[in-house]
């Protein structure tokens, strides 16, 4: 089964009685698949999200509410997650395709962990979208402004989703040390 119809089905029985999402949350579900969130922590944050309301309210409630749950989900799966290679292998590798990106040197920081490395590589994942998003044109903006509007009350997944957005255009995943 699908990531999205696997979590598609979960999340209409979590909420009852409903047999479609709205494009506001098939959306989100697309923007979790595409950040490589793992399925089992999306489950978990969605469920949590979920059961704190009572059932004759959970039906109207947008999904993307579920988001802080979930990001603090991943952080924690990502802190007890073992890397599959050598993590300063890898951070390497992950500097050096954010100074082709850049197109400017980076100074190799002295990191004492992965968990300071990933921190690092999510800084220069911002830095690298602030660039992008600075080279496009008013209309460009203007039109990923528009597409994302609905996020907009949420500013952290607002933020998200626009990057993921750039980076996708771009043929870019990300430069986390979890990602393959």
């Amino acid at each position: 089964m699908s990531y999205y119809r696997e979590l598609k089905d979960f999340i209409l029985e979590l909420k009852g009685g409903e047999f479609f999402l709205s494009p506001r949350d098939r959306w989100f579900l697309k923007f979790l698949e595409e950040s490589s969130y793992p399925l089992e922590v999306v489950k978990q944050g969605i469920k949590k999200f979920f059961l704190f309301y009572p059932p004759e309210k959970r039906s109207k409630l947008p999904l993307f509410m579920s988001y802080r749950e979930i990001e603090k989900l991943n952080k924690y799966h990502r802190k007890n997650a073992k890397p599959k290679v050598d993590w300063h292998t890898k951070f390497k590798e992950r500097l050096s395709m954010a100074e082709s990106i850049i197109k400017e040197p980076i100074a190799q920081p002295e990191v004492k962990d992965i968990w300071e490395a990933e921190e690092f590589l999510r800084q220069l994942e911002n830095k690298i979208a602030k660039k992008l998003w600075d080279g496009l044109s008013k209309e460009e903006k203007k039109k990923i402004r528009n597409k994302f509007q609905v996020f907009e009350k949420d500013d952290e997944l607002f933020k998200s989703m626009i990057k993921r957005e750039l980076f996708k255009q771009m043929g870019f995943k990300g430069l986390s040390l979890f990602l393959d």
